[in-house]
């Protein structure tokens, strides 16, 4: 598979056709960000971003997000929105009882569209057989792997100049398609 701007600018019609919640994912993208950065925030919006990633997991995932009190997930959000580290970002929102990497990415998309993607294996599989990354993704993605990842991403976007957003959903297309 040979990727160019052209390649991946053109998958996003198709993952509108795989997504259910497309249109829901580009209306969340739009108000998201600014509802993180200002604090307004709700955890419907928490949850939102849980079904959307995890899907059939949802109920389970949820249920383990539960146990930790209101408070601690306001403060680990906080933390998610406000560190400057990535490392940091991913950690204080793990240490959400529930909240493994791939889901901290996904909120991490919400947070800042512009800087973070998501980290998923139809688009590891795509990124490994395109040469951009030379290992297998691991049952329980790692900060390590996300940090990883992202890089290959942003590489990615910068060298064939589109937005982590377009260059996410095209790597999960051309998975699905391929």
């Amino acid at each position: 598979m040979d990727l160019s701007r052209r390649v991946l600018e053109q998958q996003e019609p198709l993952y509108a056709k795989e997504e259910d919640q497309y249109d829901e994912e580009v209306a969340r993208l739009k108000s998201l960000p600014t509802a993180f950065k200002e604090g307004e925030w709700s955890l419907d919006d928490l949850e939102w971003i849980i079904e959307w990633k995890v899907g059939v997991f949802t109920k389970p995932t949820l249920k383990h997000l539960r146990k930790n009190d209101d408070e601690e997930i306001q403060a680990r959000i906080e933390e998610a929105v406000h560190e400057s580290s990535i490392r940091s970002k991913v950690e204080a929102l793990t240490s959400l009882t529930g909240i493994g990497v791939p889901v901290a990415s996904a909120i991490l998309l919400f947070i800042n569209p512009n800087r973070f993607t998501v980290i998923d294996e139809r688009a590891w599989n795509v990124l490994q057989e395109t040469g951009y990354l030379s290992q297998e993704l691991s049952e329980d993605p790692t900060v390590e792997e996300y940090l990883l990842y992202l890089g290959a991403c942003w590489a990615l976007a910068n060298e064939y100049d589109v937005s982590l957003r377009t260059l996410d959903m095209a790597l999960c297309a051309l998975d699905i398609n391929d």
